[in-house]
């Protein structure tokens, strides 16, 4: 009886010691995507009718997209270099301003452009994912008053009509609008994006019309898909997630004023919109952490470089646990989630793969946890205009010369083409982050 429960007990244990190994394959979901993200002004070039080319070209101290990365004209050798990496998947965004240069005025060309763009990813079997508001808009728009005039819901709806009517049976993702907060305290709070306003109601005012074109492109885009018979869609937005942490954490304030900051950022939009939307879209780059010694007007939270945390070459901190923490916080939506935007600016190749590694395995992690997430798309592609900041930092998987527009394949775009084909995060990927690669 001794040697035989002696027995049993060395099966349990070594059963156990095989549960704590966690540097195992990590097998994602059947169908999950992969992808990389990019927006249109930011790689295209030329785009001579929107608003951040006149606010580019009102000074001359300004930095200006110009060429960009000419993707406009490189596109199909581009996703050529997507399908090397063996991507399933691509988000890119289209630019209202070409598709309506001036009020009312339709330009064809723009069309045929973006079908054959959508058809080329097509093509490759890579699933496009579009977005169709992505920070820039017509400059005939904002000479009526932009995101503050409370038409503007009703000019973008125009938009949207005309828009799937002509791109709809090439795609069934879109996405409405990319971080709808984000642009309205850049663009009317901080006064950083054109138009540089500094006004709290102005901030409100645009955001809640976001809202409301949110709300009239989602039944567009569905009427539309059911008129024509395609397939039905799938509608959201991207919202800027952020992941909070407090210095005080027993204080009732700052308990307080974290749920308020979370809401506000990762749940309002959804509070404005309601049901009308068909999965999340995550952008996540931002941990903040909250000390408030003072009460100076948005300035609660510690700078990552004042405690010599790892950075990127934007002073972003890099947090991994912080995308576990949101897509967890986000699962209350009882939505499908994507994270669509996620990257690193650095030049630092060592730093860049060990973040993609990192990142990736918290989105594993918080699967295994029960959130639903469908997909990961890295930002970015390319190497790009990163708007007020112009070409110096380089997000992309892809170094981009742009004298030459020359792409290269970096380090980390071939780890991630590895993980991308094995729909898993490898055991030896787990060697970036210090893990043994021994078994």
């Amino acid at each position: 009886m001794g040697v035989f429960r002696k027995d049993i007990f060395s099966r349990v244990a070594k059963i156990r010691a095989e549960k704590l190994k966690h540097h195992q394959t990590m097998q994602f979901p059947k169908n999950f995507f992969w992808g990389t993200s990019t927006s249109a002004h930011q790689v295209e070039g030329d785009n001579y009718y929107n608003d951040w080319w006149a606010w580019e070209h009102g000074k001359k101290n300004r930095r200006r997209s110009l060429k960009a990365c000419d993707h406009y004209e490189r596109f199909e050798e581009d996703f050529g270099l997507l399908k090397k990496m063996h991507q399933n998947a691509h988000r890119i965004s289209v630019e209202w301003s070409r598709f309506e240069p001036e009020e009312d005025v339709w330009n064809p060309e723009a069309v045929k452009h973006y079908r054959r763009v959508l058809e080329s990813l097509k093509e490759k079997g890579i699933t496009p994912f579009v977005t169709i508001h992505h920070f820039t808009n017509p400059q005939w728009f904002m000479e009526k008053g932009g995101w503050e005039n409370r038409k503007s819901p009703e000019y973008f709806s125009h938009f949207v009509e005309r828009l799937v009517k002509e791109l709809g049976d090439l795609t069934t993702f879109w996405i409405t609008i990319n971080e709808p907060l984000v642009y309205s305290t850049m663009s009317y709070l901080f006064g950083i994006w054109p138009p540089q306003k500094k006004n709290y109601i102005s901030t409100y005012r645009v955001y809640r019309n976001l809202a409301r074109a949110h709300k009239r492109a989602y039944s567009i885009i569905h009427k539309t898909h059911e008129k024509y018979r395609w397939k039905k869609p799938n509608v959201g937005i991207s919202v800027n997630s952020v992941s909070f942490y407090s210095y005080k954490k027993h204080e009732f304030f700052s308990w307080l004023f974290l749920r308020v900051a979370d809401w506000l950022w990762n749940h309002s939009f959804f509070a404005l919109t309601g049901k009308t939307h068909d999965f999340i879209g995550i952008n996540y780059y931002f941990h903040y952490r909250f000390k408030l010694n003072h009460f100076r007007t948005l300035q609660f939270f510690v700078e990552a470089r004042h405690e010599h945390r790892e950075m990127s070459s934007v002073g972003w901190e890099v947090y991994p646990q912080g995308i576990f923490d949101v897509l967890m916080d986000l699962k209350r939506h009882n939505l499908p989630m994507y994270v669509t935007e996620n990257g690193i600016a650095s030049r630092n190749e060592s730093k860049r793969t060990r973040y993609l590694v990192s990142y990736v395995k918290e989105v594993y992690h918080a699967i295994q946890a029960g959130a639903d997430v469908r997909g990961y798309f890295y930002w970015s592609f390319l190497d790009n205009f990163e708007w007020e900041k112009g070409f110096r930092p380089r997000f992309g998987l892809l170094d981009v010369n742009y004298k030459t527009q020359k792409r290269s394949f970096r380090h980390a775009a071939r780890i991630y083409s590895e993980i991308a084909s094995a729909n898993s995060l490898l055991h030896k990927h787990l060697r970036y982050l210090g893990h043994s690669v021994s078994p």
